[in-house]
């Protein structure tokens, strides 16, 4: 979780939320569950909140938080234990405008050299955004912080950067390992 930025809080004994680091002392909210009565069995289950930020929302990739973003709980019931609930918002939760906007405000510059097919570097090169994407031919592509940054809090449905900096562009093609360059 600290290598996507991430950081546990329980204000209560019920409420555990997932925060990104955005320079705050205490975070930025992504998701939270909250430990309550599922709504058909007679047990206490995990229910989860997420954020999103709708698809027509370009202001997501500008290096600002998104402008339409919203906190929405995931209807199914809950989950039944507190791993498979912080599981479920890492997958759903979408947070890589928050870690762009403190890469931003920080000042930090940064890139990262990527190696993979050389049509799927050229399609990735060719994206309206992010921008901070660089082809450099052979395969290869280099990615400045900010966009790697919204990568990292990409949800882990879409294209994603996990912890280990591995790329996963779609779950069918293998992941890329992404070389820190500066």
């Amino acid at each position: 979780m600290k290598l996507r930025n991430l950081a546990i809080r329980q204000p209560d004994r019920k409420v555990v939320q997932v925060c990104a680091d955005d320079g705050s002392r205490d975070g930025f909210p992504v998701g939270w569950a909250e430990l309550a009565p599922h709504p058909h069995y007679r047990r206490l289950s995990w229910h989860t909140v997420v954020r999103t930020v709708p698809g027509d929302d370009y202001s997501y990739w500008h290096g600002g938080l998104a402008r339409r973003a919203s906190y929405g709980p995931v209807e199914h019931g809950g989950r039944e234990t507190l791993g498979a609930a912080i599981r479920e918002i890492l997958t759903l939760a979408q947070w890589g405008d928050v870690l762009a906007d403190h890469e931003v405000r920080s000042g930090r510059t940064g890139t990262y050299l990527a190696t993979m097919d050389p049509k799927q570097a050229d399609w990735l090169a060719k994206l309206d955004e992010p921008k901070g994407i660089t082809h450099l031919g052979g395969g290869r592509v280099r990615l400045d912080n900010v966009v790697v940054a919204l990568f990292r809090g990409a949800p882990e449905v879409n294209m994603y950067v996990d912890a280990d900096d591995v790329f996963h562009i779609h779950p069918m093609d293998p992941p890329i390992q992404l070389t820190r360059e500066r």
